[in-house]
C-alpha cells in the first residue's frame, strides 16, 4: 500500500511540473495582456493552450511520419498519443461545465501544414469523446456562429499578408463564453456600490450601482499578502471560480503578475460565509497576436512527448472570450442580514481564474463595470453611505 502512496504522488507530482511548465507562457501573455489593456479582459487558457498545441503537434508531425501514422491508426508513441488524450479530457471538462468554445487555425492550404493540422485536432476531438461524455463534447452554435460571421474577415487578411510575404503564416480565431453553474445556490438579489477603477477607459469613474446576488453557504477562503479569496466550485467537472479581491494599495495587476502564488494557496478550511457577486457579462474581443512577441512559445512543450523545434509565429490571433455572472434560478429581491457570519463583498475591481486542481481554464480582470449590469437604483446615495 505504502507503494502505491509513493507511485501516486510521485505522479501527482509530475502532472504539476508538466503544467507549471506548460502554462508558463499563458501566465506570460496574461502578464503582457495585462499591462497593455487598462480595460477589463476575459481570457480563456484552455484555448489558447489548445491552439498553441495543435500548432507545435501538427509541426512535429510534419517533420516525422512515423509519429503521423501512429495518431492515424491509434498504434505506437504511447507518450505522444496519452498527450493527446489528456489534452481530450481538458476539453471534455471545460464543455462539461457549459464553457462553449470555437477554435480554427489556418494556414495556407498549399502547406502540408495544412493537412496536419487538421489530423490533430480531429484526433483531439476524437480523443475528448473516448470518455464517454458524447454528449458533453459538441460543436457550441452561438461560438461557431460568431467564428463563421469574423473568419471571412481573418482570412482575408490571411490571403493579404500572404500576398506581401511568401513565407508560412499561421491565423487563428478563438470564441468562448462561459455561464458558471454555481454549485452553491443563491437566494436573493440586493443592489450594491461597486468602486469602479478610474484608471481605465471607461465613461463613468464613480461607483456604480449594481445587481448583487447572494448565497449563504460553506465556502473555502484563502489569504495572502496581495488578495483575500474565495472559492466557489461549479455544480458539475470538478472546476470552480477563485475570486481574488486586492487588499489596499494592492491593484489586480499586481495580482496578475504574481498570479503562480496567488493560486497555489492553500485554502482554509469550509466555512459559513455571506458571499455577494455582481450580476454583469463582459467580453473580450481583441487581436492578441502582438502580445506573443517575446515569449517563447517553443519553450512550453520541451518537454512535451512531440518533438520539434520548429518556430511558431501566429500572424493574427483574434480571440472573443466571454463571461455571464448569473444565478442558476431566478432570485427574490430583499435586503439580508449578514449578522455575525462573515461577509465576502465582491464590491470593487477583482480578478477571477476558473480552475481545477491541476489546471486553469480561464482568467479575467474586472476594473469597471460601468454598461455591464441592468440598470438599478440603491436606496441611499454613496457619498451617503460613506459620510
Amino acid at each position: 500500500m505504502g507503494n502505491h502512496q509513493v507511485i501516486f504522488l510521485v505522479l501527482c507530482t509530475s502532472l504539476l511540473f508538466q503544467n507549471t511548465i506548460q502554462q508558463n507562457v499563458s501566465f506570460q501573455l496574461i502578464r503582457e495582456i495585462d499591462r497593455y489593456t487598462p480595460e477589463n479582459f476575459v481570457l480563456s487558457v484552455l484555448n489558447i493552450e489548445m491552439i498553441l498545441f495543435e500548432i507545435h503537434a501538427a509541426k512535429a508531425v510534419e517533420s516525422n511520419n512515423d509519429l503521423e501514422r501512429s495518431l492515424i491508426i491509434n498504434f505506437g508513441y504511447s507518450e505522444a498519443r496519452q498527450e493527446v488524450l489528456d489534452w481530450g479530457l481538458r476539453y471534455k471538462k471545460a464543455s462539461s461545465a457549459k464553457f462553449q468554445m470555437a477554435n480554427k487555425v489556418a494556414v495556407s492550404q498549399k502547406l502540408p501544414l495544412s493537412q496536419k493540422l487538421r489530423l490533430v485536432n480531429e484526433v483531439l476531438m476524437t480523443s475528448a469523446k473516448k470518455y464517454d461524455v458524447t454528449k458533453d463534447v459538441r460543436p457550441s452554435k452561438l461560438m461557431d456562429e460568431w467564428l463563421s460571421s469574423h473568419l471571412d474577415g481573418v482570412l482575408a487578411n490571411f490571403v493579404q499578408e500572404k500576398k506581401l510575404n511568401a513565407g508560412e503564416n499561421i491565423v487563428a480565431i478563438s470564441g468562448m463564453t462561459v455561464t458558471p453553474l454555481w454549485a452553491s445556490h443563491f437566494q436573493s438579489e440586493i443592489n450594491r456600490y461597486f468602486v469602479n477603477n478610474p484608471g481605465t477607459g471607461y465613461a463613468s469613474k464613480d461607483p456604480t450601482c449594481v445587481p448583487m446576488m447572494h448565497s449563504l453557504s460553506s465556502f473555502e477562503t484563502m489569504s495572502t499578502d496581495e488578495a483575500k479569496g474565495i472559492y466557489i466550485p461549479f455544480s458539475s467537472a470538478n472546476l470552480g471560480m477563485l475570486i481574488l479581491l486586492p487588499r489596499k494599495g494592492v491593484t489586480c495587476k499586481d495580482i496578475l503578475d504574481n498570479l503562480n502564488n496567488q493560486i497555489n494557496v492553500e485554502y482554509n478550511d469550509h466555512k459559513d460565509v455571506h458571499l455577494l457577486l455582481p450580476i454583469f457579462k463582459e467580453k473580450f474581443d481583441y487581436n492578441i497576436a502582438k502580445f506573443f512577441n517575446g515569449i517563447n512559445i517553443e519553450d512550453t512543450f520541451k518537454d512535451s512527448a512531440f518533438k520539434s523545434k520548429a518556430k511558431i509565429k501566429i500572424n493574427n490571433f483574434r480571440v472573443n472570450h466571454g463571461i455571464r455572472f448569473q444565478p442558476i434560478l431566478r432570485l427574490v429581491v430583499d435586503d439580508i442580514d449578514t449578522g455575525k457570519t462573515e461577509t465576502f463583498e465582491v464590491n470593487r475591481p477583482f480578478v477571477f481564474v476558473i480552475k481545477d486542481k491541476i489546471n486553469v481554464y480561464a482568467v479575467g480582470r474586472i476594473e469597471n463595470l460601468d454598461g455591464l449590469t441592468d440598470k438599478v437604483n440603491c436606496s441611499k446615495k454613496y457619498a451617503d453611505l460613506k459620510s
